[in-house]
């Protein structure tokens, strides 16, 4: 069978469940074709849509959060479509010539954009394969409802009431859970720094890792500046016997925030590693001992289903407002709204076994680990792709 699947850069977590998603159709000898649908415009058009996106979030992500909640309201009031629908005219067009072009057996989409391309498409009579729309956050986003899928992919069983409140209706709704790249699941390789490919997972370190998401957003400076003093306080007490355990390494990506990236590589010291991106997330999340982030829904749902103590900073207002409460009334991270006063303790906590298992297996009951596969067993029933 032939799918397409298609997502935005606007932002790491809808490509990450979209190609999760890729990795798991094409392990099961299905073609698959991966579409950015801006890049139907020009070659640079996906680009620079992410780009704007990526600096409202890095610059202004107060503005941003307004802008959300704007578009919240205006979703529950508007008698007619939004300007985000309207806004895909263009590449809705196109998206139809491609589409006419190559015989898809579904389509999965892991972002509002094409979402609303495809409602475009439906509204003008045109025939499609089977569609599918995977939500990457633990709420109902705005304009979700006004989007015409044949299919929705919901977060858990705890997201279908907020998502048919909002006009998605139950039959359509499928709680599989997001889907996330096999490797996070695989308790083979966790907490196994020996044998890493990456230089900086020292094996005689608890590493602990610091993301700021694809955009490198949140307030990783002032982090930072916390955790040097409390790695350093730490490992001195490691030295003198006081604490009996390995010592501590931080870990930060910056995603594609090169500002970012040189401000932090300046500041570092000898227990502090800063690498600016990286295609080996499961591997750094599995070989830490707490991972520190903003609550993005699908990163949060990786480190959940690798089952390591999470910690959330700096939330970008809106959907990840959600996603950060969620988390934390389940039992699945720790929501550091202070940094400077509240940081370290909830690291000390995170470090002793009890909490750690426990937070291990809060996620493991709230998170669908093979949402990915069960996902795709849904799609190949409808499309007629399986056995």
């Amino acid at each position: 069978m032939k799918y397409l699947v298609m997502s935005c850069k606007t932002g790491g977590g809808h490509n990450a469940a979209a190609h999760a998603v890729e990795e798991e159709l094409l392990s099961r000898g299905h073609e698959v074709d991966f579409l950015d649908p801006y890049d139907l415009v020009n070659d640079k058009r996906g680009d620079q849509v992410g780009g704007i996106y990526i600096k409202a979030v890095q610059k202004v992500p107060k503005a941003f959060g307004v802008v959300y909640r704007m578009g919240d309201f205006l979703s529950k009031v508007l008698p007619v479509k939004s300007p985000v629908y309207f806004a895909g005219a263009m590449v809705a067009y196109r998206m139809g010539v491609f589409l006419k072009d190559n015989n898809y057996d579904g389509i999965i989409m892991a972002h509002l954009y094409p979402a609303e391309m495809i409602t475009m498409l439906k509204r003008h009579k045109r025939e499609l394969a089977p569609t599918f729309y995977i939500a990457t956050d633990y709420t109902c986003i705005p304009f979700t409802a006004e989007t015409d899928c044949d299919y929705y992919c919901l977060p858990g069983e705890d997201a279908v009431d907020e998502f048919v409140s909002c006009g998605i209706p139950i039959e359509k709704v499928k709680p599989y859970g997001i889907p996330v790249k096999a490797q996070f699941s695989d308790k083979s390789e966790v907490n196994r720094p020996s044998r890493s490919k990456e230089p900086c997972l020292l094996p005689k370190y608890r590493h602990i890792l610091v993301v700021g998401g694809s955009v490198g957003a949140g307030s990783l400076e002032l982090t930072q500046q916390i955790l040097s003093g409390y790695i350093k306080a730490f490992n001195k007490k490691v030295d003198e016997g006081v604490i009996k355990s390995r010592k501590l390494h931080a870990i930060f990506i910056c995603g594609n925030n090169k500002k970012l990236f040189k401000k932090l590589y300046n500041k570092k010291d000898i227990y502090t590693t800063v690498i600016q991106a990286t295609d080996n997330m499961p591997e750094f999340i599995k070989s830490s001992d707490i991972v520190i982030s903003k609550p993005g829904g699908l990163s949060s749902t990786e480190v959940a289903v690798a089952q390591v103590p999470l910690i959330h900073i700096s939330p970008i207002p809106g959907c990840e407002t959600f996603n950060v409460r969620y988390f934390e009334a389940k039992g699945m991270s720790i929501y550091v709204e202070n940094i400077r006063k509240d940081l370290a303790s909830a690291i000390t906590a995170l470090l002793k076994p009890e909490n750690r298992r426990k937070m291990a297996e809060s996620q493991e009951a709230s998170i669908n680990a093979d949402a990915r596969s069960e996902l795709c067993d849904f799609i190949e029933s409808v499309s007629g792709g399986s056995d």
